[in-house]
């Protein structure tokens, strides 16, 4: 069970008494950091072709954008990565300005009425849970990307030949 006391001296005495457990930890880091570089460069290629016309693509991208975000902000907030207990207080606070259910969300997210080892875990399981539910949004966005044809990102319309559909070809492609 996850610790909110022993938190930061547990990820630093696990990643150096543990073989190459540093990398892992440092491969996480900036491996996120270069998912999100080519999640922007992506988006970048997406206005420029104005992609954004093709509403079920750019809306299911833009959900999926969403949730890397609440993603990353867990992450982030974790207290054995970079935070301490006033701070995600502060941050956990800001639930409280939502209008009529603010309170509620915010005992909810919490698990009380101050930081503890219950919100350790809620955001750690939050935290683990998400990279599923991102896993299954690109597949969504996959399958509305491919819909007019594999081959043809821009949805060019031509002839039927013109494309290549999803699947059986491209469902091991991609």
């Amino acid at each position: 069970v996850a610790d909110s006391l022993l938190s930061f001296g547990c990820v630093l005495d696990f990643t150096s008494e543990g073989l190459f457990l540093w990398f892992v930890r440092y491969a996480h880091i900036w491996g996120v950091t270069f998912i999100f570089l080519l999640f922007f460069a992506h988006m970048g290629r997406a206005l420029y072709y104005s992609s954004y016309s093709k509403l079920g693509v750019w809306n299911v991208g833009f959900v999926l954008y969403l949730l890397m975000m609440v993603e990353a902000f867990l992450g982030y907030i974790l207290p054995w990565h970079q935070m301490s207990f006033w701070a995600a207080t502060v941050l956990t606070s800001i639930l409280q300005s939502v209008p009529f259910v603010g309170g509620v969300l915010y005992e909810y997210v919490v698990g009380g009425f101050s930081v503890t080892n219950t919100m350790l875990v809620r955001v750690f399981s939050a935290h683990v849970c998400l990279a599923f539910v991102i896993l299954g949004f690109s597949v969504i966005h996959l399958f509305y990307l491919h819909k007019g044809g594999s081959n043809n990102p821009l949805f060019v319309s031509g002839g039927y030949g013109d494309v290549v559909f999803f699947h059986s070809f491209f469902t091991s492609k991609d």
